[in-house]
């Protein structure tokens, strides 16, 4: 055990490092996202100091179990009483718009030749709840870290891009307070984006957009069931387990439904996992090599751009037509 803990300490001790200075970067600069920032230090120090074997079984840690045991907690901070909040018009509208992306993205990564992991990755990140769904994503469909980077620069950029143009949007085509919440809860990658951007505009938007998002993030379940039982359909799987900490990601949720646990802890439990995602960020950039990501750099922006405007574009006329 002490053997253990000696070989995983300097890989888990540089990851936390990385997080904190991530953490506090991220809280100095407006909308920006503390996993990206980590990704890009984990990054510069893989393909400089850090690349070598001394943290090697500690980073390896880190982006395995760490990386689940945040999604873990993440799932204290999903309450499903949102659903019965919206009414099944706005559920199924929200459904469309999570299926629709997701299909979108494997069409798209056909055509601009994107690899499946890439495809399978924007499109969690784009229709669920960006940098938690690729995170969760990631080891199901086996993606590489390459692959992972990549997806969550994207995602967390094009969020930015959202946060500041989607409000806009909304006023230039008049939409009403309850229009202008559903296209930015149904289309934003980021909760903080989206409570950003809808608090900004009013406080009745900021709530009802954040209910929105929650209810997208409640489909990361069947998700990444889904995903797991196609891969190994293919055949692509073979050498992948169940992921269990699916299960007990559901079992979290199902815990925040009652009021066994105080509001207070769930949300402690929840911000815990935000975190640790932060520290399995900086993990998983100390593995991307520089070379492998400039190959699959230029169709993945072009993929994910389109993505982002297909989104836009159907969201927009969803809510036109079916939210008053």
């Amino acid at each position: 055990m002490q053997e253990t803990i000696r070989s995983y300490a300097p890989g888990v001790l540089v990851s936390i490092l990385i997080a904190v200075v991530a953490h506090f970067i991220g809280s100095m600069i407006p909308y920006a996202s503390s996993a990206l920032i980590a990704l890009l230090i984990g990054a510069v120090a893989g393909n400089t100091f850090m690349n070598g074997e001394l943290c090697a079984p500690g980073l390896k840690f880190v982006e395995k179990k760490v990386l689940e045991f945040s999604i873990v907690l993440i799932g204290f901070g999903l309450e499903a009483k949102h659903l019965q909040t919206m009414g099944s018009s706005i559920i199924w509208l929200i459904a469309i718009l999570v299926l629709s992306t997701l299909v979108l993205s494997w069409l798209f990564g056909k055509v601009f030749k994107s690899s499946s992991g890439l495809s399978f990755l924007l499109g969690a990140g784009s229709a669920i709840c960006g940098s938690s769904a690729i995170a969760a994503t990631a080891p199901i469909v086996e993606a590489s870290e390459e692959e992972t980077g990549l997806s969550l620069g994207i995602v967390n950029i094009l969020g930015v891009v959202g946060l500041l143009g989607l409000p806009a949007l909304a006023h230039a085509l008049s939409f009403t307070e309850m229009q202008a919440a559903t296209l930015l809860g149904g289309v934003l990658q980021s909760l903080g984006h989206v409570v950003a951007s809808g608090y900004a505009m009013d406080g009745g938007i900021g709530e009802w957009a954040t209910v929105v998002k929650m209810g997208r993030i409640l489909f990361m379940v069947p998700l990444l069931i889904v995903l797991y039982i196609l891969k190994r359909r293919q055949g692509q799987s073979s050498n992948a387990s169940f992921p269990y900490f699916i299960v007990l990601f559901v079992a979290t949720i199902a815990l925040a439904q009652f009021n066994w646990i105080s509001a207070n802890y769930l949300g402690a439990l929840s911000n815990a996992g935000e975190l640790l995602l932060i520290v399995a960020m900086g993990a998983i950039g100390s593995k991307i090599r520089l070379s492998s990501l400039l190959k699959i750099s230029r169709q993945g922006i072009v993929h994910g751009t389109v993505l982002f405007l297909a989104q836009i574009a159907i969201a927009t006329t969803l809510v036109f037509w079916f939210v008053d």
